[in-house]
């Protein structure tokens, strides 16, 4: 059985590991001390969890290209809640190319200041914290314990990172966020750039203030957020309309640098093991066509390298060789990427290494160029005049790659060479990627209805079933469904067992359930009186409600399309369906429409499709209103005791 520290995703070493203490020291002179703003009630009043923030200081210089950045904060105890956090003093960094240092931690207490900077004992501890997502970057962390700490005491520490750069001018820019989602009375950032360095700037809100003032070989820049009361948390806002001020700081103009950095190694050629030479020849022969080929390949690497990543050091930056990879058996997503790309190569077909970001890849066209706007790799690969992004640390993902989905990562930098200067858009338009087709089928007969549910999953959905079912005992997952109809149907009863086929060529997923709710049944629980035949509630996609007028765009997310349809048999009754329902807006389209072919028959069909991915802020109320308008058609009861057509009421 696991330990409780490998389930939390921690190793925890002991110091002696390290062979380091950490350094304790004044701040270099360039550093300047900044009172702590007093204290406002109307921020307090908007802290959370106990303690209150009255001032975040980050300061950077560059010594050489050597990073030096100072990041001081102190925290307000405002209630017994907070002892807990506020008395635990932490900075993780990376021993690789990182050195650490205290340069401040004091308690104040009224007009008591109490110093622990050079006393108190500390621990440094390496916290793998990624560990079940299998990646081992090798930080770690400098721990303090304050002791007697009181409610109504302020904490003030103060840490120095020397950061040496891992490529060339990778260290030539900073980031740092100026608003929060609490309170803080005074964010600032003072960067000391060097005069013979462009600077780049994000954009920035009005809110936030900047000065600059020339020096001796720098100029400094200070950024200042004062008095930051965040608004209300809106959902749905996409990563590129965030509302929060962050700071990004580069020299860089375009991305030129990091890509000449990088393309030479993923571009360069590379060995394979015989028994992988071996599997490329069994592709070539078992497979006709370049879209085929690749897509062996990268069903090949998908689903025999297991994703594992030890990103320590340079190892963040640079894949493993692929002879290596492929005889371990394990890598990540640049060693994934590399394997691939030398598979293709030697397949004649043209691939290039991309770098983008999972949380924030619609957001980078707006970010100044730096290596720190990536953590992922994925791979274009180019064949005629068409272009197929696939990510290899995908899983149980299917279907060739004209009609697979592509990654939903918004942007990419592919790693071509030195004249790669922008980013390229990742189109996912082409081909929804949640995709569901669904038909029920009501057979009323004298022991009762006989329910069928075929349903079809393609794109990221047919991948979701896939491996839920690759990793769920089949019989949970009969259950799961089971169980969703009795809540409808009470005492529905499994007819047969959950049947699954899976055509992963075409990357679609077949389900059929079978079901039967006995003639006993549908007199017991009333449903003889109260029948009902329904759909998903598709607008449980969007918020339920606004509260206020929105102040940020919404986002859709990945593009979905669904589809259901019931159809009815030998019902004791002849039905009147509800009239069509149409709606549209900037975010989806949704119909339903019923048809009464014969006596005792019905036919509903029910569409939906996402839109636009973002929606302008003074859409959102519409778009909510319409979902909730979806409910209201998205199910009807029927009175099923047979009588005169003329007195039967209408569907509700």
């Amino acid at each position: 059985m696991r330990s409780v520290l490998a389930v939390l995703g921690l190793v925890l070493l002991p110091l002696s590991a390290f062979a380091q203490e950490l350094l304790r020291a004044d701040p270099p002179g360039w550093v300047e001390s900044v009172a702590i703003p007093a204290t406002d009630p109307a921020l307090v009043a908007a802290a959370r969890d106990g303690v209150f923030h009255p001032l975040v200081d980050t300061q950077t210089a560059w010594d050489g290209e050597t990073r030096l950045t100072y990041f001081r904060l102190a925290t307000e105890v405002i209630d017994r809640a907070g002892l807990e956090s506020a008395a635990t003093v932490s900075s993780d960094f990376d021993p690789t190319s990182e050195m650490l240092t205290l340069t401040r931690l004091e308690v104040r207490r009224g007009d008591a200041v109490i110093s622990y900077r050079d006393t108190l004992a500390s621990e440094i501890f390496r916290r793998e914290t990624r560990l079940e997502a299998g990646i081992i970057d090798g930080t770690l962390t400098a721990h303090l314990q304050i002791p007697d700490l009181r409610v109504g005491d302020i904490v003030d520490t103060a840490f120095l990172h020397r950061s040496r750069p891992v490529l060339p001018e990778a260290n030539r820019s900073a980031t740092s966020r100026l608003e929060f989602s609490v309170p803080v009375g005074l964010t600032r950032h003072v960067a000391l750039w060097p005069k013979g360095w462009a600077l780049h700037v994000g954009a920035l809100p009005d809110r936030v203030t900047h000065t600059a003032v020339p020096g001796g070989g720098h100029v400094r820049h200070e950024w200042r957020r004062s008095g930051h009361l965040p608004p209300p948390d809106e959902s749905m806002t996409p990563v590129e309309h965030q509302p929060d001020a962050i700071l990004r700081i580069g020299a860089w103009a375009d991305w030129s640098p990091l890509a000449a950095t990088l393309a030479p190694y993923y571009l360069a050629d590379y060995p394979l093991p015989p028994d992988w030479e071996a599997k490329l020849d069994r592709i070539r022969a078992g497979h006709d066509g370049d879209l085929a080929r690749a897509t062996a390949a990268l069903r090949l690497v998908q689903d025999e390298i297991r994703y594992v990543g030890i990103e320590v050091g340079t190892g963040g930056y640079f894949a493993r060789p692929p002879e290596v990879v492929a005889m371990q058996g394990f890598g990540d997503c640049k060693d994934k990427v590399l394997l691939l790309r030398v598979l293709l190569s030697r397949l004649g077909i043209a691939a290039v290494p991309a770098l983008a970001d999972l949380d924030e890849g619609h957001a980078l066209p707006g970010v100044p160029p730096a290596l720190t706007a990536f953590n992922h790799m994925i791979l274009r690969v180019d064949i005629g005049d068409a272009r197929y992004w696939v990510d290899p640390t995908g899983s149980h993902e299917g279907g060739r790659l004209d009609i697979a989905p592509p990654p939903d990562y918004g942007h990419a930098l592919p790693l071509t060479g030195p004249g790669q200067a922008t980013l390229e858009r990742i189109d996912v338009s082409a081909t929804p990627g949640w995709q569901s087709d669904t038909t029920e089928r009501f057979a009323f007969t004298f022991a009762g209805v006989f329910l069928t549910v075929e349903t079809e999953y393609r794109g990221t959905f047919a991948n979701a079933r896939r491996y839920a079912w690759a990793t769920r005992p089949h019989d949970e997952i009969g259950r799961g469904y089971l169980d969703f109809y009795a809540q409808t149907y009470p005492g529905i009863r499994e007819a047969a067992p959950l049947a699954v086929e899976d055509d992963r060529d075409a990357n679609l997923v077949r389900m059929k359930e079978s079901y039967l709710i006995p003639a006993a049944a549908l007199r017991a629980n009333g449903l003889d009186r109260d029948f009902a035949f329904s759909a998903e509630d598709f607008g449980d996609y969007y918020p339920a409600y606004l509260s206020a007028p929105r102040r940020t765009p919404m986002t859709t997310g990945e593009p979905r399309r669904h589809s259901h349809t019931v159809r009815v048999f030998g019902a004791p009754i002849s039905f009147n369906p509800p009239a069509a329902v149409k709606i549209e807006n900037a975010a989806f389209a949704y119909s339903y429409s019923g048809t009464a072919p014969g006596p005792g028959r019905l036919t509903m069909e029910w569409r939906f499709e996402t839109r636009d991915r973002v929606v302008p802020a003074d859409a959102v109320a519409g778009v909510i209103g319409d979902a909730r308008r979806i409910a209201d058609s998205s199910g009807f009861t029927w009175d099923l005791a047979p009588e005169d057509a003329a007195e039967r009421p209408a569907a509700n």
